[in-house]
């Protein structure tokens, strides 16, 4: 029988170039749940990535709970 994994709500933001866009992402079973901001706009989105092979340049460690700075 294969571990079950725990996860906690921990963001990372992900490390954006150019634009104001602030991408913060959480792991979560199966995948990544992803959000980005500008300015008073915010959007959610789910990347499927069962093995969490996804590896951007993280801006800035993992934060618990709380809302986007």
């Amino acid at each position: 029988m294969a571990e079950e994994q725990t996860y906690t709500a921990e963001w990372e933001m992900v490390n954006s170039t150019g634009s104001n866009i602030r991408q913060f992402r959480q792991k979560v079973p199966g995948g990544w749940l992803v959000v980005c901001s500008m300015d008073e706009s915010t959007a959610s989105t789910f990347i499927a990535d069962a093995g969490h092979t996804w590896d951007p340049p993280i801006k800035q460690g993992r934060k618990k709970g709380g809302g986007f700075y």
